[in-house]
């Protein structure tokens, strides 16, 4: 499942690390890849990817990879020109399969958007295409979120990618009538489900991101498949 997102600060590695870490919980083997990581943290003079750090806090046990790590803060394609580096299709495909190897379930989380540059001659639904995922998509409910999600879905379908679903985070339950039938609008228009519904979490543990995830998302229709364990303890 490749998720991207309709903007920055979406919490798209929130619940990228929330799934991850529930159906490692529900006895699978998960890995999370990080194609390419840009404004990395410096520490003991290197460069360490913030979200594989955030990942694997939450859980330990996940397989994790990335494939560049660059300190620009920047789209992917501009920070790699900034330190000289050549972000190559053939290094990605290469860490992804090897994790995808070891692995019951994939998760790859991009850099915001479907169309997002990483080189000159790649973009995300390049990867997205090759490595034959379904795409999740994660979005902060705003006045213009629909046509992004709109718009994002065209383009997948365009490119004959399934979207898999919507989850909707950071979501709050309020009167403006935009918000209150953004699920409606999402599903009909849009014509993919919503998968999920997240509130805002202010204090993130394990615990309660698994908890989270096991009551807000629908894992089986993100990964399109009967999960034993869950439906046990539904029952």
């Amino acid at each position: 499942v490749f998720i991207v997102s309709d903007k920055q600060g979406s919490g798209k590695t929130f619940i990228t690390a929330g799934i991850a870490a529930t159906m490692q919980s529900l006895g699978y083997t998960v890995g999370y890849y990080k194609p390419v990581q840009t404004g990395a943290v410096k520490q003991d003079c290197f460069l360490f990817s913030q979200d594989i750090a955030f990942i694997k806090k939450i859980d330990s046990n996940l397989n994790t990879s990335v494939s560049y790590v660059l300190g620009t803060d920047a789209i992917p394609m501009l920070a790699a020109k900034n330190e000289n580096v050549v972000i190559q299709s053939q290094t990605i495909l290469k860490d992804f399969y090897m994790l995808k190897n070891s692995s019951d379930f994939v998760l790859i989380e991009g850099y915001n958007g479907i169309m997002t540059p990483l080189a000159d001659n790649i973009e995300i639904v390049d990867l997205i295409t090759v490595m034959q995922a379904n795409l999740l998509i994660v979005a902060e409910p705003s006045k213009d979120v629909l046509e992004k999600i709109l718009l994002t879905v065209s383009y997948a379908k365009h490119a004959n990618i399934r979207v898999c679903g919507v989850i909707l985070n950071k979501f709050l339950h309020l009167p403006d009538i935009n918000t209150k039938n953004l699920v409606y609008l999402i599903e009909k228009y849009a014509e993919v489900p919503v998968v999920g519904v997240v509130s805002y979490l202010s204090d993130i543990t394990p615990f309660g991101l698994i908890d989270t995830t096991l009551q807000t998302i629908d894992l089986e229709t993100v990964f399109g498949m009967k999960i034993p364990k869950l439906n046990n303890n539904m029952e």
